[in-house]
């Protein structure tokens, strides 16, 4: 993967994703959301580190949905091929 940051289509135009962030799995991705989310939630960080733990955040969203986004295509070709087949 180059060092250039993955771009992502969102409802807002295409955003970009920190390379770190895009080479991570799924399963890894959400551990370290679901850390951030804990770690700001208890209260343990102060109002600089929450604001950039929510950009980190944004991104680890925006990485998953791309991710399941991706899985979700791969599905449907896969069901539409398998349909085809059992039609012909």
């Amino acid at each position: 993967m180059s060092k250039k940051k993955q771009e992502v289509e969102s409802a807002g135009g295409p955003e970009t994703i920190d390379p770190a962030i895009a080479a991570l799995s799924y399963e890894v991705a959400v551990k370290e959301l679901e850390s951030l989310v804990a770690s700001v939630e208890q209260g343990e960080v102060g109002l600089e580190k929450s604001l950039a733990l929510y950009r980190r955040g944004e991104q680890l969203v925006r990485h998953c949905k791309a991710l399941l986004d991706k899985a979700e295509t791969t599905v449907r070709t896969l069901s539409v091929g398998e349909f085809e087949r059992e039609v012909q």
